[in-house]
C-alpha cells in the first residue's frame, strides 16, 4: 500500500478545494453523484487538516447503517494518513443488560444515562453482579487494539462484545476519549445534552472539530425532527394509570395529578371538536392549550403551567423510585410534563402549533426554522456532502450555513452509460389518480418488467400508492419494501434482490432509495411512479408561508428544492461506477418541470421501445469496441 490514497483527478480537485476552503472559513459544501467516491473524499480532506491542526474529526451519518460505508473506507486509508477511529451509537443499540432486563424500547437517551449510571456506581462500590457487562476489561490494552486496528463497525462490535461478555457502549466510550475520528448517527450529535458530554470526555471544545455530515441534504429535515414533538391522547392515558400506581398525591390542594391529566383530556378532545370539524388537521395558536385548560377548570393560565411543573416534579419523584428498584428510569407522567413544559417555551416565529386526528388527538410543535438547533455546528469546521445539494443558495438559506464556498461536479462517469426518460401519459396526482389511472400505471409496470427483463426497482411516491397499485396484483412475483420493516429485515430483502430476479418495490424518501448501493447489474433499470411532492398538509402549508415571507419564494423552498432532491436521489441509485449502465423512466406528466435539475431527462412516448433500444445500442457499442482489442 502507497502512502497516499490514489484518487482521480475530480477527487483530488474535491480534497484541495475543501482543504483551501477551510482555511479561510468554516464551512463548505460539496455536491459529487452517487458512486463518485464521497466519502474517501470528505475523509482524506478531514484527516489531512486534522493531521496538521490536531483537530478532531465527527462523521455524521443518517442511519447506523450508512455507519458501514464510513468505517470500510476507513480500512483502505493508508498507513500514513490513518488515524484512531471509533463507531458510536446510542445505548438503546449497544446495552447488553438492557437486553437482559427490558423488552421495550421506548427509552429517552436520558433515562437509559441514568439507568445505566447507577448500576456502574454499584459496580465500582463492590456489587459486581449490578451489571456483569461493566467489567475490567471495558478498559482493557486489548480491547483499545482490537478497536483501533480493526475499526469494527458498531454491529460488528456488539457481537464482539457479547463473545467476550464485555460492555459494546461502555468500551466505545471509552476508546472514543482516546480517538481522532468518531462515526456517529446525527441524532447522537444533534441532541444538545449528550453532545456536550460526549464532548466533554473527550476534552474538545466545538472550535476544535472538524464535522463532515454525509447525506447532508438529509439536514434540515432532520434538524427539524430533532426540534420538533407532539403530545397525545394516549400519552395522557399512559399518565394518568401511572399516576394512580404511584399514590396520585394532590398537586395543590383538590388537584391530583389524575385531575391534572382529566383537564388535558378534555382540554384536546374541546379543541378537536372546535378546531377540526371534519377535517384531519389544523394549525393552532400555542396557547389555545393553556387557555382551553384554564377556562374550562376557572383557572388563571398561569396557575395551568404552574401545575404542569408540579406534574413534572411528580414524574421526576417516579423516575427516582424507579431507579432505586434498579429499573430503567422511565416515566410517562415525566415525559408528559416536561413536554408541557417545552410547549410554553415555543415561538411562534419559529415553530407552529398543530391539532390532528387520526389514530389518536395529537398537538404538535413543528419546527419550521431549523437553524437553531444547528447553530452549534457552526462552531465547528463543517464539509457538507451530498449527491443532491444544488441550488446551494437554498440549502444554504435553510440551514443557516451561510458563509458557506460550494462546488459541484454534475458527470463523472460516462454519460452514454445512463438514459432517463419521462412518460407524459400517466399522474399520480391526488385527484387524479382514479380506478382508471392507477389500471393504466399497473399496466404500464407490467408491461416494462415482462418486456425488459432486466434487474429493476420501483419507486412509488408513497406506501399508499404501492399499495393501491399492488392490489391489483402482478402476473410475476416481486419483493417489497414495508413501512414498519426493522433494518435486518430490510437488509435481507435487499441481499435477496441483489441475488435474484424478482423486482423489487420501494418509496421514495425511505431507506433504499437513499444510501444503498447496487453497482454492476444489481440494478440496470428505476422506475419512479410519479413525484415525491411534499404532503400539502398543515406543516407543509407552514414551511411555504415561512419561506415566502423570508424570501419570497416559497414554493421553491417548500416544495421545489425537496421534490428534486428525493428525485435525484432515487435516480442515484442507478449509476454507481464507471462501467454501470442504466435506465430509468419517470411516469408522471409533471416531470418536464424538473428538467432544469436532471438536464438529460427525455420525453418517451413508448418507454418500453426507447428503454430497449438503449440497452441494445450499449450493448452494440460494447461488442464493437470489444472487437478492436
Amino acid at each position: 500500500m502507497t502512502d497516499e490514497l490514489e484518487l482521480r483527478g475530480y477527487q483530488n480537485d474535491l480534497v484541495n478545494f475543501i482543504i483551501e476552503s477551510l482555511r479561510n472559513s468554516n464551512s463548505v459544501s460539496i455536491e459529487s453523484p452517487t458512486g463518485s467516491g464521497k466519502t474517501i473524499i470528505a475523509l482524506t480532506a478531514a484527516i489531512k487538516i486534522a493531521k496538521t491542526t490536531g483537530k478532531k474529526i465527527v462523521y455524521l451519518t443518517r442511519t447506523n447503517s450508512q455507519q458501514e460505508q464510513i468505517i470500510s473506507e476507513l480500512r483502505k486509508i493508508p498507513e500514513k494518513l490513518r488515524m484512531k477511529a471509533v463507531p458510536m451509537q446510542g445505548r438503546q443499540n449497544l446495552c447488553l443488560l438492557l437486553r437482559d432486563l427490558e423488552t421495550e424500547d421506548n427509552f429517552s437517551p436520558e433515562s437509559l444515562s441514568r439507568f445505566c449510571n447507577d448500576r456502574k456506581k454499584k459496580v465500582m462500590s463492590g456489587l459486581k453482579s449490578a451489571c456483569e457487562y461493566f467489567n475490567d476489561n471495558v478498559f482493557s490494552d486489548q480491547i483499545s487494539n482490537v478497536i483501533f486496528t480493526t475499526i469494527p463497525t458498531a454491529e460488528e462490535f456488539l457481537s464482539y462484545g457479547i463473545k467476550r461478555n464485555v460492555c459494546p457502549y461502555e468500551a466505545l466510550k471509552f476508546n472514543a476519549s482516546k480517538a481522532d475520528i468518531v462515526i456517529s448517527p446525527y441524532s447522537y450529535f444533534l441532541n444538545p445534552e449528550v453532545a456536550e458530554r460526549f464532548l466533554s470526555r473527550w476534552g474538545v471544545s466545538r472550535e476544535e472539530l472538524i464535522i463532515v455530515l454525509d447525506e447532508a441534504h438529509n439536514l434540515p429535515d432532520i434538524a427539524r425532527s430533532a426540534s420538533s414533538f407532539s403530545i397525545t391522547l394516549n400519552m395522557i392515558n399512559l399518565a394518568e394509570k401511572e399516576a394512580h400506581e404511584f399514590g396520585d398525591t394532590e398537586l395543590v390542594k383538590r388537584i391530583k395529578p389524575t385531575d391534572f391529566c382529566e383537564m388535558l383530556r378534555n382540554a384536546l378532545l374541546d379543541m378537536q371538536r372546535d378546531f377540526l370539524n371534519e377535517r384531519d388537521e389544523a394549525k393552532i395558536k400555542f396557547s389555545d392549550l393553556s387557555d382551553y385548560v384554564a377556562i374550562s377548570n376557572k383557572l388563571n393560565p398561569d396557575t395551568f403551567w404552574y401545575l404542569s411543573s408540579l406534574f413534572t416534579d411528580f414524574g421526576e419523584n417516579i423516575l427516582d423510585h424507579k431507579e432505586k428498584e434498579g429499573k430503567v428510569p422511565r416515566s410517562h407522567v415525566y415525559s408528559l410534563g416536561s413536554r408541557l413544559l417545552n410547549w410554553k417555551l415555543m415561538e411562534d416565529e419559529k415553530y407552529v402549533a398543530i391539532l390532528s386526528f387520526k389514530d389518536t388527538v395529537k398537538i404538535e410543535a413543528f419546527c419550521i426554522e431549523p437553524t437553531a438547533i444547528l447553530e452549534p455546528l457552526m462552531k465547528s469546521k463543517t464539509i457538507h456532502m451530498s449527491g443532491t445539494l444544488e441550488p446551494f443558495e437554498v440549502y444554504s438559506n435553510i440551514t443557516g450555513f451561510t458563509n458557506m464556498r460550494s462546488m459541484a461536479v454534475r458527470n463523472v462517469f460516462p454519460l452514454n452509460n445512463r438514459r432517463v426518460f419521462y412518460y407524459d401519459s400517466v399522474s399520480t396526482k391526488y385527484e387524479e389518480l382514479d380506478a382508471l389511472e392507477t389500471q393504466k400505471i399497473h399496466d404500464i409496470l407490467e408491461n416494462l418488467i415482462n418486456g425488459l427483463k432486466k434487474k429493476t426497482i420501483v419507486f412509488f411516491t408513497s406506501y399508499n400508492v404501492m399499495q393501491r397499485i399492488t392490489s391489483m396484483k402482478f402476473n410475476f412475483e416481486y419483493i417489497s419494501e414495508s413501512r414498519e420493516m426493522r433494518q435486518d429485515a430490510l437488509m435481507s430483502t435487499i441481499q435477496r434482490f441483489r441475488n435474484g430476479q424478482e423486482p423489487l418495490f420501494a418509496v421514495m424518501g425511505g431507506r433504499i432509495s437513499e444510501g444503498m448501493n447496487f453497482p454492476g447489474e444489481q440494478l440496470q433499470l428505476v422506475i419512479m411512479v410519479g413525484l415525491p411532492y411534499p404532503k400539502p398538509d398543515a406543516k407543509q402549508k407552514s414551511l411555504y408561508s415561512y419561506y415566502e415571507h423570508k424570501y419570497g419564494n416559497g414554493w421553491l423552498y417548500s416544495v421545489t428544492f425537496p421534490t428534486a432532491i428525493k428525485i435525484r436521489q432515487t435516480l442515484g441509485r442507478l449509476i454507481r461506477g464507471e462501467n454501470d449502465v442504466g435506465a430509468s423512466v419517470i411516469l408522471d406528466r409533471r416531470a418536464s418541470y424538473f428538467r432544469r435539475y436532471v438536464p438529460d431527462m427525455m420525453l418517451s412516448r413508448d418507454p418500453l421501445k426507447d428503454i430497449q433500444n438503449f440497452f441494445d445500442s450499449v450493448s452494440s457499442e460494447y461488442q464493437k469496441e470489444n472487437s478492436y482489442m
